[in-house]
């Protein structure tokens, strides 16, 4: 009777959490499933009509689709890549007992806590072509010929995003590495010194497999975030010079900006859908990779 009680409360317990998640998520998601077939303007939603699938005809056939897929799939591509192989050589690096150790970890974390409004704004100065920090830089020590109009020229500008988020992201995904480099047990390198391994046959036979766990989740978490980006990407460009860096996130922004709701909420379900078909067949392949400690 008192192992039931126990249980009972424990249930209970679940009940704060659980009506935070369905008010503050599980309601509005369904909510935005339903605006998405109904045409809605400007909040009136007295006036809301039926619309059907006509929202995602819409969306689907905005002559800014393909531009925006595109962008979203280049940008996810380079950050993830960026992000997971710098965090990675950062986690080895740290993961060894330094006496700066724990200050470089803060340092390399730090733009992670940072307002990515702020950190937009100035990176948006520093690549001015004229008066940032960056040409002016390159100008000085004698190199002109490498200063570029980072955010104005339509072929560079996706890349110059990019490394914005890069430089953001970095020291969040070295974290995540670094907690699985410290969860593996020290008798495991104490067996491959004893084989005689060198520095690199511990990381690829020891060190890597034993951290997929925590590599798969930087990966994958990278790989969301670079494909529903738009703080970074809205506050450096607003999706220009043109159309050169808009992303899904910006198309969906501008549905909602310009009072179409219900094509920003089909929008948004389309984007949803796209992450799912991207992230879980890559989810499913790494963690078959993964193996037991």
């Amino acid at each position: 009777m008192l192992l039931k009680q126990k249980s009972i409360y424990s249930y209970w317990m679940l009940l704060p959490c659980l009506a935070i998640f369905g008010i503050f998520f599980l309601l509005p998601a369904v909510m935005g499933v339903g605006f998405s077939f109904l045409n809605i303007r400007n909040v009136d939603f007295q006036a809301a009509t039926f619309a059907g699938i006509g929202n995602y005809k819409n969306v689907l056939t905005d002559s800014g689709m393909n531009i925006a897929i595109k962008n979203s799939f280049i940008f996810a591509f380079v950050t993830t890549i960026l992000k997971v192989t710098l965090g990675l050589l950062l986690a080895v690096l740290l993961n060894n007992k330094l006496k700066t150790t724990n200050f470089m970890r803060t340092v390399f974390f730090l733009p992670a806590v940072l307002s990515s409004v702020a950190v937009g704004l100035i990176f948006t100065a520093m690549m001015h072509p004229a008066n940032g920090i960056i040409n002016v830089a390159l100008r000085a020590m004698g190199l002109p010929m490498l200063a570029q109009n980072w955010l104005t020229d339509p072929k560079l500008a996706i890349f110059s995003v990019a490394f914005v988020e890069v430089w953001k992201w970095t020291g969040f995904t070295m974290v995540i590495l670094l907690a699985g480099l410290q969860s593996i047990p020290e008798h495991y390198y104490e067996a491959a010194r004893i084989d005689g391994a060198t520095g690199w046959q511990k990381f690829r036979y020891v060190t890597f497999p034993l951290i997929m766990p925590a590599f798969t989740n930087a990966l994958v978490v990278n790989l969301i975030g670079g494909l529903k980006a738009f703080d970074v990407v809205q506050t450096v460009t607003g999706g220009g010079p043109g159309t050169a860096t808009e992303v899904f996130g910006t198309l969906v922004y501008k549905s909602f900006g310009s009072g179409r709701y219900g094509e920003g909420c089909a929008a948004s379900i389309i984007l949803c859908v796209v992450i799912l078909l991207v992230v879980l067949p890559v989810y499913r392949f790494l963690t078959g990779k993964e193996v037991e400690m």
